[in-house]
């Protein structure tokens, strides 16, 4: 079953900036004389069969086949080169050609890939059931339910679905204060062992928010990056304990938070000396992502400022990226923002930020870490009726929703067309890309 809905053409670019990389003089000649002749007209090409002379003019229409293939990283600094380049935003016409490229386009993370897909059900008396699935094909068509285990004396413990690493092929979850990462392929399930600092005490409660998860390629390891805050226990679990409350050493009183990073390779964790912006969410991965050795996470707490918090598992450090909270220039300006709706995730290999408040979805990708400017809207896609929220990306352009009766829907940005995907009743779902990788997760040397 499938209906079509529209995908609005209004877009917006984000110009040039002064983000340029160095040039050597002879570099930048040559790309002085290039630019400045984007604009002369193809009749005016030297012949050259009669001077013997390479021709320096490129006509628009190959200066924009050629420049709609770029990533906007590349494409943002070349705005310096000349005014019509640098306007590039501005023009539908280099803009259509961009969207279809960059959709149409097979990033390398998705080769041998399938999709993760996380269900949860609710019956009637509010019991919640998770299931997990591998979903392949083109579209997604071959379905397989994963064997889950449960290592757990609890009837159908609710686990929530934190992150998949696509490197390692291996799963990040969380039951209650417990993380345990899952390796579907080769059956593996490792319960982390509590910090030390976590567990140290028996007077005080602690709550721990995964916020990050990934691969570290340079020392071969797979990290975990959590905050932790701490709470006295209340009176009557110091009774339940035969303990007073006089009588609790004061150095047992709560600690302040902190952010400690786990290391599978060495199987213990180490606290991180400086603070960060946390996230805004804890039991979903709509707000996180991993790319290349760096985890992101969305934070609104900043200043009350939008941004994105990048850590290095390599590193272990972290900078920021300012997040414009760009609505479309019809919105009504009485609109309360606090009410708006942000999915961080990844689109065809770039961080991507689909933002809604009602039913017309606004998707930006950002060109560059840690530049603000670089952020670019390229989709505005509805109003799509029925829509809850966004799920998830797929591959290339596809988008997956949760519909108002707990439907599974999948968008194609290239064709504008939505598919029923046959998944019904969800109380809440996510997807991930998931690749397999048959190496035991102990072995590590991924």
């Amino acid at each position: 079953m499938t209906d079509s809905d529209s995908i609005s053409g209004d877009f917006q670019g984000g110009g040039s900036n002064s983000h340029g990389s160095e040039m050597s003089p002879r570099e930048h000649k040559q790309s002085l004389d290039f630019g400045n002749n984007c604009n002369q007209n193809s009749s005016e090409m030297v012949d050259k069969s009669r001077t013997g002379k390479v021709m320096n003019h490129i006509p628009d229409d190959l200066a924009f086949c050629v420049l709609s293939k770029l990533p906007l990283k590349s494409l943002k600094r070349f705005g310096c080169v000349c005014q019509t380049w640098s306007l590039l935003f501005e023009n539908s016409h280099f803009m259509s050609k961009f969207r279809t490229n960059f959709i149409s386009h097979c990033h390398s993370d998705y080769i041998d890939t399938s999709l993760l897909l996380y269900q949860i059900i609710q019956s009637h008396d509010h019991t919640q059931y998770c299931s997990f699935y591998s979903l392949s094909g083109n579209r997604y068509e071959n379905r397989v339910k994963l064997d889950f285990p449960n290592p757990f004396q609890v009837e159908n413990p609710r686990f929530y679905f934190f992150y998949c690493d696509t490197i390692t092929g291996t799963i990040c979850l969380k039951f209650e204060n417990t993380i345990v990462l899952w390796k579907p392929t080769t059956h593996e399930f490792k319960v982390i062992p509590p910090s030390p600092v976590q567990s140290g005490s028996p007077y005080r409660e602690s709550q721990v928010f995964c916020h990050g998860f990934g691969y570290d390629p340079i020392r071969d390891d797979i990290k975990i990056i959590t905050f932790t805050t701490f709470e006295k226990i209340d009176s009557r679990a110091l009774q339940h304990l035969g303990v007073r409350r006089e009588d609790v050493p004061w150095n047992e009183l709560p600690f302040e938070p902190l952010w400690e990073i786990y290391s599978l390779r060495c199987n213990s964790w180490k606290k991180l000396d400086f603070d960060m912006p946390v996230c805004w969410f804890d039991n979903w991965s709509y707000e996180r992502l991993y790319t290349e050795g760096v985890c992101h996470w969305w934070s609104n707490s900043v200043n009350r400022e939008n941004v994105l918090v990048s850590f290095d598992l390599r590193t272990e450090m972290f900078f920021t990226t300012a997040i414009p909270l760009e609505i479309a220039p019809d919105t009504d300006p009485s609109h309360n923002f606090l009410f708006v709706e942000r999915r961080l995730a990844m689109l065809n290999g770039s961080i991507a930020s689909i933002l809604w408040y009602t039913t017309t979805f606004h998707i930006s990708i950002l060109g560059e870490l840690g530049v603000k400017k670089s952020w670019t809207k390229l989709f505005v896609v509805g109003p799509l009726s029925n829509i809850e929220r966004v799920v998830g990306t797929g591959k290339n352009g596809d988008i997956f929703f949760k519909t108002k009766d707990g439907k599974l829907v999948l968008l194609d940005l290239s064709t504008g067309i939505i598919e029923d995907m046959s998944f019904k009743g969800g109380h809440g779902y996510d997807v991930a890309i998931f690749k397999e990788n048959h190496i035991l997760m102990d072995g590590i040397n991924f």
